[in-house]
């Protein structure tokens, strides 16, 4: 593969712009759709052929953090002058050595200025964030970041067996007649779901990764390497078999809701013996557009994320000590003059 994606007009180097969906030439203003670049790349295609479809990280740069241990991906003409996950500046640039064989990639459809605008809107939701929150040096590491995650094939067979009861009354003049009927419960069925995705990064919480969800599968391609120069890759240190605890408690809770809506009718469901299992667990690597931003405060680290192609937001900012300080004693100097507008009344007139 070759290191760059060069423009056929002046042979610079082209990068992927997300609002536009297109790669750009910077130097001489070329714009080019992703599949209008044609390269020779018969021999990145024979490659790939061996590796099972896949190719590995030919013509990318890897930085590793010396302070907390990340990984990141990118072209070799797209650089890190900081680490995205703890916002140290001690990285080091190196030729990527390790895997980096993603099947699948969801391209950026919010570029940088957008994904901007979305950071100071979530952050007026914040009264007491701190300003250095939201300062440009601050703003300034908001990355976009591929991030990996496992997309999750399963298939569940429940076999859930039980008892259940309905209550049912009526009112006979004066009187009212209750009738209670017992059932047997017998819940069986093969449920299957595709592409959960979790992802493989032991960096990025979870839960903030749970809450940009849905990514729309409907635009997720093959892994194609023209829709990375500009952003970061970061690479999975999790593989798909230490994600299986993970999964399988997710897709039992799946489970649960599914038997539920079956009982729905009764009034109590008890005695319940479940014996179901699974059947299937396959996973596929795929790349997430993500706009990320870590901050410290105080010792403690905030996270901020945007989903790169719906746009959905979610975080935690930090609260700011001293502007709740002040809030509380402004609130106190708002009490006392209210007070003694009160005392003045109640004596008789206020003279101010």
């Amino acid at each position: 593969m070759a290191d760059t994606i060069k423009c056929p007009n002046c042979s610079a180097n082209l990068r992927f712009d997300a609002d536009s969906q297109r790669l750009i030439c910077d130097f001489c203003g070329g714009v080019f759709f992703p599949s209008d670049i044609k390269e020779d790349l018969e021999e990145t295609k024979d490659e790939a052929e061996r590796n099972d479809g896949t190719v590995d990280g030919e013509g990318l740069r890897e930085f590793v953090c010396n302070a907390c241990g990340a990984r990141v991906v990118t072209d070799e003409n797209t650089s890190a002058s900081f680490c995205a996950f703890c916002g140290s500046p001690a990285l080091i640039g190196q030729r990527l050595t390790n895997e980096f064989r993603p099947k699948y990639i969801i391209p950026f459809k919010y570029g940088r200025e957008k994904a901007v605008d979305k950071f100071f809107e979530w952050c007026k939701g914040g009264r007491y964030t701190p300003m250095g929150f939201i300062s440009d040096k601050n703003v300034e590491k908001l990355t976009g970041l591929y991030v990996p995650f496992w997309l999750f094939n399963v298939d569940e067979r429940m076999d859930i067996k039980g008892k259940g009861i309905t209550v049912n009354s009526t009112n006979l003049g004066t009187r009212t007649r209750t009738v209670t009927s017992y059932y047997d419960l017998v819940r069986s069925g093969l449920y299957s779901w595709r592409k959960i995705p979790l992802d493989g990064e032991t960096k990025i919480d979870d839960d903030l990764m749970e809450a940009i969800e849905p990514f729309e599968y409907n635009e997720l391609i093959d892994y194609d390497f023209k829709y990375l120069p500009g952003f970061f890759a970061d690479t999975y240190d999790l593989d798909d078999k230490k994600l299986h605890p993970r999964i399988i408690n997710r897709t039992k809770g799946y489970l649960k809701e599914e038997f539920d809506l079956t009982v729905k009718k009764f009034d109590r469901v008890y005695e319940l013996k479940d014996t179901s299992k699974f059947e299937k667990i396959e996973a596929e690597l795929a790349l997430l557009p993500v706009w990320f931003l870590s901050y410290r405060y105080l010792g403690k680290t905030y996270n901020f994320a945007m989903n790169g192609q719906t746009g959905e937001v979610a975080g935690k900012a930090p609260v700011s000590v001293v502007k709740r300080f002040i809030l509380f004693f402004l609130i106190l100097a708002v009490l006392a003059v209210v007070t003694k507008i009160i005392v003045g009344l109640m004596l008789g007139g206020y003279v101010g």
